[in-house]
Formats: structure tokens, C-alpha cells, sequence
């Protein structure tokens, strides 16, 4: 009954109702419910996803028809899953303990109780729905990597349902996890990462899964952020979230804001950053990384598929970018312009806060670092597109981002399934709205800025090459080829082509050596 989409529960108890109110009144009535499927087509993969955000009760009499709609808030049971008992069972999740407090995940998952830190308290909120809704209890085991995770599912143990991981997401490709295609659950549903699962599935599996629970993958996007104190000083007659929302964001826009805004206060005849009183103000700053969030920002990859579905096998997509010489050229003219630094990390929130840069390239979650600076006026926009005309924006998210994996040791499939459907879904209406609202309101300084976060989130590249250090030669050269103002992308192409293909085969031999047919 739980796999069925549609309200059976509610339908009985409130066809009762109005056959009942309509006899009364000497009609016969006719009442039907069904969940409303929204379709949307997701980013080049050929899947559908399906919104299950609202219920629609539509009653017919003989004199007219009645449509009511109720919006899903999460905290009611999933409809279809109103039957569901985990029977008072504890669901203990392996977190990716990270000596970078920034990047310790365990809180995603579990909190110890209210603080009035929003998405604290959502996440404490989505727990206790699940635990009241369900008959189940969620706990972390921060650092359970070490603690025993390993260990359990070495054993066959079913102490642990999960375990977050961040890094090498290829390595986790073993009998000892689950290919999580297999595992019944509807990956089509909105709440799942619809790009990671197209990005980084290969013939037919699939060995980590992220979802609306997945805090830290949203955190680790790479986008561009900015003072906006700064920006209105010299551009405040441009709405700079209508080019968004435009798609006329493009590199080109940015260089040309870059340009107008330096600002050689030292007289030194040099851009540069410092924090001195008589500081230059510089068009952006960022670090090293961001040469590879403009690649992946004019929808080049490194790997790709053969056909976007989850049965699609991996390739290396080098040798057939048309466009790769042209890019490069672009980046090597905008990476070195007067006013482009790349520096350090902690320069980056120095020269935004200081109002000495107007422009920064680095990973969502600085936002939330810097929530604490005076005065701070900032708002954020996705990595800007190549050119007009470009279908849409792409935002490679880091290797930081944790995905979970799920160990053959917990051999209750139908459990998993139920489990995880339950938790992504609550955690999309609680958790994830919390998140993008303290974006809005808290980290960011305008309500527009949520709506960025939004588009980023949806626009996410998770990219097989750099994820799983397929092309990490050919990610080093790009920055080469940028610092050293030479573009020889053609022959680099086609040379590490063949060194990527290689690593492909070694990966898809790996996985059909994989026995799915637990």
C-alpha cells in the first residue's frame, strides 16, 4: 500500500464523508483522490521527476465539480506511507567526522536539541517527525568510520543503516555497499539529487546517493558571491538578479564589472590585494579553484556519458568539446585581467568583508562563515554562463560534498527503501527550506539571494572525472594553461583523453565484477 502514489487511506475516510453529506441532500456523488505528479524534465538525462508536494480532492455532484488542494508540509506521513511502523528501531548513521570543523557533517543528521539556529532546529524538528510519524529513532556516530562502521559491515553487522562519505565517491564501488538503483527506492522524486544520480551512475549503478538531507553537498557548490555595498557604488541601475534570472549572467558581463570597478588606491600602478587603509579595490578574489568552476561553469566536462540515463557508461568527454580551445581563450583573458586575484582562502572573506573586492569565487558555505561580520551587506549568484545563449548555469560542486553510502550488511531492503524515502522527503520541506531561508535572510542580505541558492542547488555539476580522480591531469593542466597564458587545450585533449579512457575501463571493470543480485 505504501508503494502506491496516491492517498488510499485519506480517499476512504473522506469519501465517507462527503457521500455521506451529498445523500443527504438526495445526490449522488462521485469522489476521487490522487496525488498531483508534477513532471519535470531534469538537466540533459532523459528521467522525469515527479513532485509529490501536493494531494488534489476533486468531488462531483450533479450540479457542480470541487478541486481542493492541500499542500504537503512534512509534517503529516508521506501519503502512501501512512502504514509505515519501523517498530521502535534505531537507525544509526555513520558520519564523515572532518578534523575542518566546517566540513563535519554529523549535523545533517542528528542534533542534540533546540538552540534557535533554524537549521538546527529543523533538523531536530525533522527527527522528532520522523520518530512520532514512524516508530523509529535516528542517532549519528560522529567519526563512525573509526568507530566501527567499517568493522560492522566487515562483519556482516546491521548496526549501522549508512555511512556519510566525502571524497574518492569511485572507491566506494564494492559487494560490500549497495548499488542503490537496486534498492527499490523512486529516485525520481524531487527530493533526490536528480544530477547526481544521472552524473555519477555508470551501466546501471549507483554506490552513494544524495538527497535533501545532504546539507554538506549543497554547502560544497562552488558559486560566486558579492558585496553589494561595493556593486552599488557603480552599478546600482543594474539588477544583477534579473541577468540571472535572464541568463544574461555571462563571464563576459563579470570581466566587464571587473574592469569598471578596480580601483588603484595605492597609486602603485598594480592591482592587488591588502588590507591596508589604502587598499586597491579588485573586480575578484578567490583561490586556484575557481579556474576549474569557470571550466565546468561554460558546460565543458571531463567525463560524461555515453547516453544520459542511469544505464549511460562513462567516457571521457575531451577530445569531443568543440568549444574547449574557445573557452580556454576566454579564461585565459579573464583569469589574468587586473582586478582577477587568486589568492588565498581566508583572503577571500578578508576582502569581501573589508569592501575591497567586488566579486568572490568559493564554496556556498563561506556565506555562512562570514554571517557574523559588521555590516556586511553580501548576496549570492551562481558561476556566470560563457555566453548568452547558453541552455543553463553549472555549479561543479567539491569533493568535500558527502554522499551516503549504504552497506550490504543492513540486509533489510524494503526497510532502506522506506527508511530513506521518509527521511529525503521530510528533510525537503523542513530541513531544506530552512536552509535556503537562512541563505535569504541570515547569511545573505536580501531575499533574492534564496532564490540563487535555489537555482544553484538545481544547476549542481558532480563531475566523474574530478569526483572520482579520473582527469586529475588534465584538472591540473587547466590551471596550467590559465597561469601560464598558453592555451594548448587541443593537443592536451586528445593527449589525456586516452590517459582518462584508461581509468574508465579500470572503473567499469571494477563495477562488473559488482554482484547486485543481493
Amino acid at each position: 500500500m505504501k508503494r502506491i502514489a496516491t492517498i488510499l487511506l485519506a480517499v476512504v475516510m473522506l469519501g465517507s464523508v462527503l457521500a455521506f453529506a451529498v445523500s443527504c441532500n438526495g445526490n449522488e456523488s462521485n469522489v476521487t483522490t490522487e496525488k498531483e505528479a508534477v513532471d519535470t524534465t531534469t538537466r540533459a538525462t532523459g528521467l522525469v521527476t515527479t513532485s509529490a508536494d501536493e494531494t488534489e480532492v476533486t468531488t462531483e455532484t450533479e450540479t457542480d465539480v470541487v478541486t481542493e488542494t492541500t499542500e504537503l508540509t512534512g509534517k503529516e506521513p508521506l501519503p502512501g506511507y501512512e502504514d509505515v511502523d519501523f517498530g521502535g528501531r534505531t537507525f544509526l548513521i555513520a558520519a564523515c567526522h572532518d578534523d575542518d570543523a566546517d566540513w563535519a557533517d554529523a549535523a545533517d543528521f542528528w542534533v542534540e536539541g533546540i538552540t534557535n539556529d533554524a537549521v538546527n532546529d529543523a533538523v531536530y524538528e525533522r527527527n522528532d517527525i520522523m520518530h512520532k510519524l514512524y516508530n523509529c529513532t535516528i542517532e549519528v556516530d560522529d567519526g563512525g568510520w573509526d568507530n566501527g562502521f567499517n568493522a560492522a559491515k566487515a562483519a556482516g553487522n546491521d548496526k549501522y543503516i549508512a555511512g556519510s562519505a566525502e571524497y574518492g565517491l569511485y572507491g566506494w564501488a564494492s559487494n560490500t555497499y549497495y548499488n542503490i538503483l537496486k534498492l527499490g527506492i523512486d529516485l525520481t522524486q524531487s527530493w533526490w539529487d536528480q544530477n547526481f544520480i544521472m552524473d555519477t551512475s555508470c551501466d546501471g549503478k549507483l554506490f552513494g546517493i544524495i538527497g535533501d538531507f545532504s546539507l554538506h553537498a549543497m554547502s560544497a557548490t562552488w558559486i560566486m558571491f558579492y558585496n553589494k555595498d561595493v556593486y552599488e557604488s557603480k552599478f546600482s541601475d543594474i539588477d544583477i538578479y534579473q541577468l540571472v534570472r535572464e541568463k544574461k549572467w555571462t563571464m563576459d558581463v563579470m570581466a566587464d564589472m571587473i574592469d569598471k570597478i578596480k580601483n588603484d588606491a595605492n597609486g602603485d600602478s598594480a592591482y592587488t590585494f591588502s588590507e591596508g587603509a589604502d587598499a586597491d579595490t579588485i573586480g575578484l578574489m578567490t583561490t586556484g579553484h575557481n579556474y576549474r568552476g569557470l571550466y565546468f561553469a561554460a558546460g565543458l566536462r571531463y567525463v560524461t556519458k555515453t547516453e544520459q540515463t542511469t544505464d549511460g557508461s562513462f567516457i571521457s568527454a575531451l577530445s569531443n568539446q568543440d568549444r574547449g580551445s574557445d573557452v580556454m581563450d576566454k579564461l585565459i583573458t579573464l583569469c589574468n585581467m587586473e582586478g582577477y586575484i587568486a589568492g588565498g582562502y581566508t583572503a577571500i572573506q578578508t576582502a569581501i568583508q573589508n569592501g575591497t573586492a567586488l566579486f568572490a569565487g568559493e564554496v556556498l558555505d563561506v556565506l555562512r562563515r562570514m554571517a557574523g561580520a559588521d555590516d556586511l551587506r553580501v548576496g549570492v549568484l551562481p558561476q556566470p554562463l560563457y555566453e548568452e545563449g547558453q541552455d543553463e548555469y553549472h555549479c561543479y560542486v567539491n569533493n568535500r560534498a558527502a554522499f551516503m553510502c549504504i552497506p550490504t550488511a543492513f540486509a533489510d531492503m524494503e526497510v532502506i527503501a522506506d527508511f530513506f524515502t521518509l527521511f529525503a522527503y521530510h528533510s525537503s520541506k523542513i530541513v531544506r527550506t530552512a536552509y535556503i531561508n537562512t541563505y535569504k535572510y541570515t547569511y545573505a542580505s536580501d531575499e533574492e539571494s534564496g532564490e540563487m541558492v535555489d537555482i544553484i542547488v538545481d544547476s549542481r555539476v558532480f563531475d566523474p572525472g574530478y569526483l572520482g580522480n579520473f582527469s586529475t591531469q588534465m584538472d591540473g593542466y587547466v590551471s596550467t594553461m590559465i597561469t601560464g597564458k598558453n592555451n594548448g587545450y587541443t593537443k592536451a585533449a586528445a593527449r589525456y583523453a586516452n590517459t582518462d579512457t584508461a581509468k574508465l575501463d579500470e572503473y567499469k571493470e571494477k563495477i562488473a565484477a559488482v554482484d547486485d543480485n543481493y
